[in-house]
């Protein structure tokens, strides 16, 4: 919504199962009704990441992360470019009608010294159907502006405030205009977009639809990457997916043409990769061959909106019930190109459908992860690590629960879960509270149970 390691890892068998099968997907994302420890802590560690990486970055409760971009505008003047998102369910909706609005403000104010160069206040209201909308907690809330500026040294300050609730973030930025290759050669750093078309003139506002968060998900559509030349000179760029910054370890590489619009800047454009990049924070690099010209800009690659992680170790250990344990011992230790190579196989072997760009495997894993957050947390322990957690994530909800009370000295509170109609064989799982704190483990038997039900769905789908 718009506001007004390679060859050895064994992945061909590391499928959750056929619990997962892409019909499952049909319902769409369960939208949880609170927030669990574990999420909140997955919330704070992301907001961190973006936060390092120099962009505007909120709270828990407003969790907007934003960026500031410069293009080369008309004669010496630069388009100042400024993008947010935000989900659903950072803002403060009340019944408009027959829909639900919320209102928020975004306050831009370039300085050049002591002198105030520009000011820019918008208000938006975001309208949604119906309440469940209000509460997503995926990306879904977009804003963005472009203006000029003149050449100079700037401090970007810019505000966001939720216009109910008062909440309210910031950050400062320092930009200088032209950059020190000049105008007349200048590069632009690759921009993460969702769409994108070549500006016809210099003074035609950039007509793209910036990434606010730079940020590639498993589950989402890829996003396309857009480069500018100010020298007008076509001819093809050297893009590449860099495992770390000035590391010169390639996880990507591909090339993309410059092609001019008459009288504006010379435009490339392509997708920017999913299956090929593992997880994790990485760098997104161009340049003209023969050119000492070279741009980058932090690309963060994530396996889902809710599931952000920083480095590839932990994305690697919230897989752990897709993937036997050696195969994430080999992710581990693998180079970081074998990696890659290892990760794109993973990729193709779990995507259920080839032909649509997101992975629904991975989409659905993450879905789980999160509802057994929500559902089965314990005292000190996040959901998903549980017994009732990963027997959720990798069997699906059971067709039937039944908790039942001690009837006699020595016996403990359990809960049994059947599956019944849900699998292709029947599964009954007995989780005890030993201790009687709400702490529900796997008897032994059930623990086996579970072991056996993974492995035959796994031996099921490596069948066909």
């Amino acid at each position: 919504m718009l506001s007004e390691a390679a060859g050895q890892t064994g992945t061909g068998a590391a499928l959750v199962g056929l619990a997962l099968a892409v019909a499952a997907c049909g319902g769409g994302r369960p939208e949880l009704e609170g927030p669990s420890t574990a999420r909140v802590q997955h919330i704070a560690v992301a907001l961190d990441g973006y936060r390092e990486r120099g962009f505007l970055a909120g709270t828990i409760e407003f969790p907007v992360v934003g960026r500031v971009i410069l293009l080369a505008g008309p004669a010496d003047s630069a388009w100042l470019g400024f993008a947010a998102s935000m989900p659903p369910s950072a803002l403060r909706f009340s019944k408009d009608g027959d829909l639900y609005a919320a209102r928020y403000q975004v306050r831009l104010t370039a300085m050049s010294g002591v002198d105030t160069v520009l000011v820019r206040e918008r208000r938006e209201t975001v309208r949604v159907d119906d309440f469940p909308e209000t509460v997503s907690r995926e990306e879904r809330v977009f804003f963005q502006d472009f203006a000029t500026l003149p050449a100079g040294d700037y401090e970007i300050d810019v505000t966001i405030r939720e216009l109910t609730s008062r909440r309210e973030v910031g950050k400062r930025f320092q930009v200088s205009w032209p950059p020190e290759d000049g105008i007349d050669s200048f590069l632009s750093e690759p921009q993460p977009v969702f769409h994108a078309a070549a500006r016809e003139a210099f003074e035609q506002s950039p007509p793209m639809l910036l990434a606010p968060r730079a940020t590639v998900s498993a589950g989402r559509e890829p996003l396309k990457l857009v480069v500018e030349d100010g020298s007008g000179q076509e001819g093809p760029l050297v893009v590449q997916v860099l495992a770390e910054a000035d590391s010169g370890v390639a996880l990507w590489q591909d090339t993309v043409e410059l092609r001019r619009a008459d009288g504006g800047p010379a435009t490339a454009s392509g997708p920017l990769p999913q299956r090929r990049v593992p997880p994790g924070v990485t760098h997104l690099r161009v340049w003209r061959p023969g050119s000492q010209s070279v741009k980058e800009t932090p690309l963060l690659v994530v396996l889902d909106d809710e599931w952000e992680f920083s480095d590839f170790a932990s994305a690697a250990e919230h897989l752990q019930y897709a993937l036997p344990a050696d195969t994430l011992s080999a992710w581990l230790q693998a180079t970081p190109s074998v990696r890659a190579e290892s990760w794109e196989r993973f990729w193709l072997e779990t995507d259920p459908d080839t032909t649509t760009l997101p992975n629904e495997f991975l989409r659905l894993y993450f879905d789980r992860m999160s509802m057994a957050n929500y559902r089965y947390t314990e005292p000190g322990v996040p959901g998903w690590r549980t017994d009732r957690g990963r027997a959720h994530v990798q069997l699906g909800p059971p067709d039937e629960e039944i908790a039942r009370r001690p009837q006699r000295p020595g016996e403990y509170p359990e809960i049994e879960w059947r599956y019944e109609d849900s699998l292709p064989f029947q599964v009954r799982l007995i989780f005890e509270d030993s201790g009687d704190f709400g702490v529900y483990s796997l008897d032994q038997r059930s623990r086996a149970v579970l072991t056996d039900a993974v492995e035959r769905l796994r031996s099921s789908e490596a069948a066909g």
